[in-house]
């Protein structure tokens, strides 16, 4: 086995990994997570027309006249007026509705002396100052047609949907999400609805894997978990391989020295794969390579492991793939009793950082000590032990 850095197998992963590639789909609720690949462009003002913002009148202001406005028109929404205002004319118009040429300020039904339904009136009076410009929405005031409505990398969420489609757009250019297939190995590994046995245990890597792909915008199209037997193993790879949904393998388990390790063993003697063990803790056994032309990534067997190196080892990867900003640590204030740390490797440590910027460490163990997590605190390979008040470096989870 070699021994690299952390930063070096994270290049690692993602060559392997590569570029995405991209597709065009209809804007809407079925687009909604996905990342654009290139700039959203309005293809319509929006306003598409000066509009009324209230339900109301429009009015041309005029000599003064005790009788009121004379109602020339009547505007409801999704109508387009045949006609213009004149100096001292009004027209009813509802909420969206295109306003006439010649309308200067749309009056509040409730500031006039007409009944908010039924016909419209023959004249209105008006109630109040009447200020040029109010209650009107003015053509292409929120955006106009070929100006940029969202940069590629962008989130489409239901917000931006809304806003694309009145600018008048139908279709985006996104990063196609990679498919994935996660493959736990481990003889020892029981079925959820199984007894594990005197020397089994509950499966978990398999479906935790799963949900960390997909919430790093992957498709998951098939979870398996496999035994130690390496023929087992490899004709399951054979037939993920085979298998046009399936763009990326990431296995657990089975990447160490010992006498079991079955994706050392059936994946090492394999040109296109590299095992190594980084200066990292935890998750120190790594493993990478092509299994025919499918790239596979191979994780340590603990959960905790497992979890740590897909954030920190192929959650960059995959971002980068699906478009997504490169995540930015934070920094925290540590805070409760002083921890030791082995030096020589970095160190991820499962941790929670608080509404008020401060960091701690969970009193727990292992799985406990990830499920209360919401961060992993950094420590750097130098780094010996942890007091209260040193400034640590945080990344999300």
């Amino acid at each position: 086995m070699g021994h690299v850095s952390v930063a070096e197998h994270r290049a690692a992963v993602g060559r392997l990994l590569g570029d995405g590639s991209t597709e065009q789909v209809t804007l809407d609720r079925h687009a909604a997570g996905r990342r654009l690949a290139a700039d959203l462009v309005a293809a319509d003002d929006l306003p598409r027309f000066d509009n009324s913002a209230m339900d109301g009148y429009a009015v041309c202001p005029g000599p003064p006249d005790p009788r009121g406005y004379p109602v020339v028109g009547d505007v409801p929404a999704g109508s387009a007026p045949d006609f213009a205002l004149s100096p001292g004319e009004a027209a009813r118009v509802m909420t969206g509705a295109r306003l006439p040429e010649g309308t200067v300020a749309v009056v509040p039904v409730e500031r006039t002396d007409a009944s908010p339904t039924g016909p419209a009136p023959l004249r209105v009076t008006l109630r109040g100052e009447l200020t040029a410009g109010q209650h009107v929405r003015l053509r292409g005031e929120d955006i106009t047609a070929g100006a940029v409505v969202a940069t590629a990398g962008s989130a489409i969420t239901p917000a931006l949907i809304a806003l694309g489609r009145s600018a008048g757009c139908t279709s985006v250019t996104v990063h196609v999400p990679t498919r994935v297939a996660v493959v736990a190995t481990g003889a020892e590994l029981a079925p959820p609805e199984a007894d594990p046995g005197a020397g089994g245990i509950h499966e978990s890597n398999s479906d935790m894997v799963a949900a960390l792909a997909e919430a790093a915008g992957c498709r998951v199209h098939r979870v398996e978990v496999c035994s130690d037997e390496p023929d087992d193993l490899r004709r399951l790879l054979d037939d993920l391989d085979a298998d046009p949904e399936v763009g990326l393998v990431v296995t657990t388990g089975g990447v160490s020295a010992g006498a079991y390790e079955v994706v050392r063993q059936v994946c090492s003697p394999l040109a296109t794969f590299d095992f190594v063990h980084l200066a990292m803790q935890p998750g120190g056994p790594q493993g990478l390579g092509r299994y025919g032309s499918t790239p596979v990534v191979c994780l340590p067997g603990t959960p905790v492991g497992a979890f740590v190196a897909f954030h920190v080892l192929v959650r960059p990867a995959l971002d980068r793939r699906h478009g997504a900003p490169p995540a930015r640590p934070g920094h925290a204030a540590y805070v409760g009793r002083t921890r030791r740390a082995r030096t020589g490797r970095v160190q991820f440590v499962t941790s929670v950082l608080h509404d008020d910027g401060t960091v701690s460490l969970p009193d727990a163990r292992h799985l406990t000590a990830l499920a209360a997590a919401n961060c992993l605190v950094e420590v750097p390979e130098g780094v010996d032990q942890l007091i209260a008040g040193d400034v640590v470096v945080v990344h999300p989870v």
